[in-house]
């Protein structure tokens, strides 16, 4: 099978490793012209440097060799790229299934899986508790496929002995976690940051866990879904392991950096921030009381301190 990756990050090579060990034919869209012939030369990513890309692994920085004849499309850029990358991709689409690896919010606080829909009617999310760290190298990983019809097919072409799919009905739910997480990690980061201890963390996963769960029953998520692999197993991941880019971005933080310079001196993109700044509307629109979830966008974006902000939950 054909599949095209769009996005040559971490987690989209790490993608690529796998899939090209189960013989598939990938061909990645990297944004940077410089980049992907040097990834494509090199058989390299300087963002995962324990992963070597096989021969059957093409690199280009342009859609059109990358979605020819393609049979299956992964999404992996930032999400505050998904729709521009998306524009950049339709001229070369043709209805193939999309699979959102992307982790945050469109503009407008929009699902990525409804600005997928605009370019196919099968539409697919992946999420999980799995670093691109791991997975590169073959490491017992297990991850969350969701959407409707076809997605026991999509699972076949994913699954291995050491990489396990869960499949789940609920595309909202999904999303929602994987966003939403992202802020519980930069701030799990903050108070590493500041040493507040691991009473005070275990305190921000859990209360948060359940804020995250209340804004996606509000959206029309499933319960369960939050208890499963995309909701408690990426919270313990991403603010819990070294690989964490989220987690990291918090701890500079809570360090007493400022964000905007921590932002700067990362390679990689810390979605939590991102999404962080979504907060205040998902606040006004399912008229929800998330704290903890607020309380990180105050420390980030209106420089409040954060044991104030623990003392007033």
């Amino acid at each position: 099978m054909k599949i095209s990756i769009l996005g040559g990050g971490s987690w989209g090579t790490a993608l690529a490793v796998h899939l090209a060990k189960k013989n598939h034919t990938i061909t990645m869209w990297e944004f940077f012209q410089e980049q992907a012939q040097k990834m494509h030369q090199d058989r390299f990513c300087p963002l995962l440097p324990d992963a070597k890309l096989p021969e059957n692994i093409s690199v280009y920085s342009n859609m059109e060799p990358v979605l020819s004849d393609s049979e299956l499309i992964l999404v992996v850029v930032p999400s505050d790229k998904v729709e521009s990358t998306m524009e950049k991709a339709k001229p070369f689409l043709k209805n193939q299934p999309i699979i959102v690896c992307s982790k945050g919010f469109a503009n407008n606080t929009q699902l990525l899986s409804d600005v997928m829909k605009q370019y196919s009617s099968e539409v697919y999310c992946l999420y999980g508790p799995t670093h691109a760290e791991e997975v590169c190298k073959g490491l017992f990983s297990g991850i969350v496929l969701a959407g409707s019809e076809g997605k026991e097919k999509i699972k076949d072409i994913f699954e291995t002995d050491t990489f396990k799919v869960d499949l789940s009905d609920d595309l909202v739910g999904v999303q929602v976690c994987a966003a939403l997480k992202n802020i519980l990690a930069v701030f799990i980061g903050v108070l590493d940051g500041m040493g507040l201890g691991d009473n005070a963390k275990a305190f921000v996963m859990t209360k948060g866990l359940q804020e995250i769960q209340q804004v996606g029953i509000e959206w029309g998520a499933l319960p369960e879904t939050f208890l499963g692999l995309a909701g408690m197993g990426d919270v313990i991941v991403t603010c819990t392991s070294q690989h964490s880019r989220n987690r990291f971005a918090g701890q500079e933080v809570g360090k007493g950096n400022l964000l905007d310079d921590v932002l700067k001196g990362m390679a990689m993109v810390a979605e939590g921030v991102t999404t962080a700044q979504c907060v205040p509307e998902l606040v006004k629109r399912f008229n929800v009381n998330i704290p903890l979830l607020q309380g990180l966008y105050d420390i980030l974006f209106t420089q409040k301190n954060p044991e104030q902000v623990l003392r007033e939950l």
